[in-house]
């Protein structure tokens, strides 16, 4: 099985929370996905010429915060993810905070690099890694069931 932080581009480490990266808008909302799925979806962004934000990795929680712009968390839907209002960095779904350790900011390669990732580009590319991975496994992965981290 592939590392969760195993990828093909060269980012730039941030191996604390604080401080946030300069380039990230004070005002932004938070989309929660598991690294196995995120990580993936966002390369492929890549790939394909998009520009990315920021990424907070959860290592212990095997999950990426990704900021994008305000407003996305009244119409985001996509399946196990969610978007939270405001710049909340809570891995937890269940609204508390889990004492996260071992959390860190990933930053693009500047020629890559926005100060969030599009909502809407990131939706896509989500569903279409979801989609693959369930052609992979031949059935979907069920809501809530927290993916393994390490293997």
């Amino acid at each position: 099985m592939t590392p969760p932080l195993s990828t093909r581009y060269q980012w730039q480490l941030g191996f604390a929370e604080i401080p946030r990266p300069l380039a990230l808008p004070r005002d932004h909302d938070v989309v929660r996905v598991g690294m196995v799925p995120g990580l993936p979806a966002i390369e492929q962004m890549i790939d394909e010429g998009h520009r990315v934000g920021p990424l907070l990795c959860c290592i212990e929680h095997c999950r990426l915060l990704v900021p994008v712009r305000t407003g996305t968390s009244h119409w985001w839907w996509a399946p196990q993810t969610d978007c939270v209002h405001g710049s909340v960095r809570q891995c937890s779904t269940d609204g508390g905070f889990a004492g996260c350790h071992g959390r860190l900011w990933m930053l693009p390669d500047r020629r890559l690099a926005a100060a969030t990732t599009e909502p809407e580009t990131l939706h896509d590319y989500l569903s279409q890694m979801r989609s693959r991975l369930r052609d992979v496994s031949g059935r979907p992965q069920a809501a809530g069931v927290r993916e393994a981290c390490h293997a």
